[in-house]
């Protein structure tokens, strides 16, 4: 043992290690005292960063019982908290923490991160948490690793970005069509761009395809489990992604100047959706937008009661006004104040509900509540009721509300993307014609259907790309149309953001084709051509910054060199060791 140190730590590891589910009977001991002492004892910690030790027990675990996934979840903390330290502190030599100790961790480390990355099926029993289990699992380096792994590739990341302009796109588009039909009575503009269809062309392509991702996503998740088929539909930003573009792709050529209610309506509702879309789409991106998107969220959820309450309140107070006023005749005798009266004597039903949420508000007009001494009394104890006191209360709330978000915000946005990254990997099992099992879908779906439908993705992939483009056309052409600044500035605004569109793609294609190339040929002399990618990469490094894009960074497994315990001690998601 001693002449061989390595030798003999490798040879005790590598029994345990192959000891059929070791980890999951350590980790399902009853008593909870005997498995905290039996886990900090470093030969488990030994064996819980050997990646042999991994397997499909960790996906049982993560499907079974309330209890028992919650066990998962301490799994994969420890694995993220383990450092150096944990592993080497009960040893004697003095090379414990040596350059070649450090560097076997990180590998180990690694090697472990990898294994559970690769597992299959990792993703749908990960999705299968739910709740704050998942949230929990979503800020551990682990989950962060393979999140980043799933999300970082170059063809994930610019179809993620993709997504996130044509969502911008898409609201630009539907904003013109409105001004047009303002303008024009028609939603493609002028008379001389009608018979082009600029708006209906790009608009139309884009929802398409948006509408052609999300059905994929519901599809293969739903044959995987009717559970994370029917989650996906409870999740608000899930079902505003689909009402966006099926609304838009519903009332494209419905709405007109002399449109009636319900086209108003539904016009305006998918302005609405259109833009919580996009707002869905800059949260994967930006972690400060997503703590204020998922606090609204919560504090909706949190005031639910309240606003009922509060609703019910204001329709007591106003029938209250409207017994008053009936009762005394006023309804009657208007001659005195008909524009006043009128509001509590009107025969449409919510007249009068209107007026006192007017007065909710702070719009207080004292004339409609001085007819008599009732009516007086009505406003008073209105006033101090609804506002003095519910809306204290209602500030209470959300104050509290807030605080419990911005406490969850790793959690929150480390959820956003866990979820993401699950629906990635969802749709590209369902497109892909190899015989992939993560989400079952080779179970259900033929491969030639496969083959088929990844086709027909890319083909509506390429018709949105030229949608696009068409769409950037149109809005050099609109930036000729006299007599409306409205459409004049939406149209500059769409041709810059087609600029900045442009230029990041084939920014990003060059990037990613020369780190290839000089993968393939380390010794290749190409010192013009890389101080150009130099600067398409400040470039790109810029417009991530300013739009907040760098708040998340590839998780290093290797960059980090100094000793640290702290799960949260690298601000840049490197390994602690």
């Amino acid at each position: 043992i001693n002449e061989h140190p390595d030798e003999t730590r490798e040879s005790i590891l590598t029994n345990i290690a192959s000891v059929p589910l070791f980890l999951k009977c350590v980790f399902l001991i009853n008593d909870a005292d005997e498995m905290t002492r039996l886990l900090n004892t470093s030969l488990v910690k030994n064996v819980v960063i050997d990646k042999r030790s991994i397997n499909v027990w960790l996906i049982a675990m993560l499907i079974g019982k309330r209890d028992i996934k919650m066990r998962a979840v301490n799994f994969f903390k420890m694995l993220s908290r383990l450092t150096i330290l944990d592993v080497a502190s009960s040893s004697q030599s003095r090379d414990r923490y040596s350059d070649h100790e450090i560097e076997r961790f990180v590998r180990l480390k690694r090697d472990a991160f990898t294994a559970i990355y690769t597992m299959p099926g990792i993703f749908p029993a990960i999705l299968a948490l739910g709740g704050h289990q998942l949230e929990q699992l979503s800020t551990t380096r682990v989950m962060r690793y393979i999140t980043d792994k799933a999300i970082r590739k170059d063809r994930v990341f610019i179809v993620l970005m993709f997504d996130f302009f044509a969502s911008v796109f898409l609201l630009i588009g539907y904003r013109l069509s409105i001004e047009f039909v303002l303008n024009y009575e028609d939603e493609n503009g002028p008379l001389e761009y009608r018979d082009r269809n600029f708006l209906t062309i790009s608009t139309n392509g884009i929802a398409g395809y948006l509408l052609l991702k999300e059905i994929m996503t519901v599809i293969s998740l739903y044959l995987t489990s009717r559970t994370l088929g029917k989650r996906y539909f409870k999740a608000p930003f899930n079902l505003i992604d689909i009402a966006s573009v099926a609304l838009l792709l519903g009332s494209s050529n419905s709405f007109h100047s002399d449109s009636h209610d319900i086209e108003g309506f539904v016009a305006s509702f998918t302005m609405v959706l259109l833009w919580l879309r996009l707002m869905g789409a800059f949260k994967i991106l930006n972690s400060s937008f997503s703590l204020f998107l998922y606090a609204v969220v919560e504090v909706v959820k949190e005031i639910r009661w309240f606003l009922f309450f509060l609703i019910a309140a204001t329709f007591m107070f106003s029938d209250a006004a409207r017994t008053v006023v009936v009762a005394r005749g006023d309804c009657v005798n208007m001659e005195d104040d008909p524009e006043i009266m009128g509001e509590f004597c009107s025969d449409r039903l919510i007249a009068i509900n209107v007026v006192m949420y007017a007065v909710l508000v702070g719009d207080v007009a004292l004339d409609y509540f001085q007819s008599s001494g009732a009516m007086i009394a009505v406003f008073i104890f209105f006033t101090f009721f609804c506002i003095i006191i519910l809306l204290n209360i209602l500030i209470a709330i959300i104050i509290s509300s807030y605080e419990k978000s911005r406490q969850r915000a790793n959690e929150l946005f480390g959820r956003a993307r866990v979820e993401y990254a699950a629906h990635l990997r969802a749709r590209e099992q369902f497109l892909s014609p190899k015989e992939n099992s993560d989400f079952h879908v080779a179970t259900y779906v033929p491969r030639v259907a496969r083959i088929f439908l990844r086709l027909s993705y890319v083909t509506v992939s390429l018709i949105a790309l030229a949608s696009i483009e068409y769409g950037l056309f149109g809005a050099v052409q609109f930036l000729h149309v006299d007599g409306s600044h409205i459409i004049q500035s939406l149209s500059i605004f769409a041709v810059v953001v087609g600029v900045i569109f442009n230029a990041y793609g084939i920014s990003f294609v060059c990037i990613s084709l020369f780190s290839r190339y000089k993968r393939r040929n380390p010794d290749a002399d190409v010192e013009i051509l890389g101080r150009i990618i130099w600067v398409l990469q400040l470039g790109l490094n810029l417009f991530h910054q300013m739009l907040g894009f760098s708040t998340d960074k590839t998780l290093d497994l290797s960059s980090t060199t100094q000793l640290e315990s702290s799960d949260d001690a690298s601000s840049d998601g490197g390994l602690t060791i």
